[in-house]
């Protein structure tokens, strides 16, 4: 899904589909049937980077249950923190028609159990943000495409 930012700017955030296979190379685990997940992999770009991560469940549903909430005109926290505090949701201006959102991808919060960090060490550690000014129509199709990403992630084929 893409979150089109004021002044053309954008984010791109994408779960990715769990695939037993791949997990079982880079694990060495054996996936049976009734495996349980707790996380889903996902791509996010934003600005000049692009990251693949994994994301834990409970937080994609955070976002699904945040976003709901604004679409709504709910009380929610001011402040979404997801991804090891590392991507979070600022409520920047809570309009009842339009909603002030910036998005920050922060790479200097370190990720528990991640030792050193590989390449360009002043890219890893920049701070991007997208700001977006969402209405409830908007804020609804967000909710639907995390739904249906979520879903589709875990669909046996």
């Amino acid at each position: 899904m893409i979150f089109d930012g004021i002044d053309n700017q954008k984010l791109e955030f994408t779960l990715i589909p769990f695939d037993p296979h791949e997990y079982e190379l880079m694990t060495g685990l054996v996936v049976g049937d009734d495996f349980e997940h707790d996380d889903v992999g996902f791509n996010l770009v934003i600005g000049n980077i692009e990251i693949f991560a994994s994301l834990f469940i409970s937080d994609v549903i955070k976002m699904i249950d945040w976003f709901e909430d604004l679409s709504l005109n709910k009380s929610v926290d001011l402040i979404l923190s997801v991804y090891h505090g590392q991507l979070y949701f600022d409520l920047l201006k809570n309009d009842p028609d339009v909603k002030h959102i910036r998005i920050t991808h922060d790479g200097s919060v370190p990720i528990p159990g991640c030792g050193g960090y590989s390449g360009n060490l002043e890219e890893i550690f920049k701070m991007y943000f997208v700001e977006c000014e969402m209405n409830k129509r908007q804020l609804q199709k967000i909710v639907r495409e995390l739904k249906s990403e979520l879903y589709n992630a875990f669909k046996k084929d």
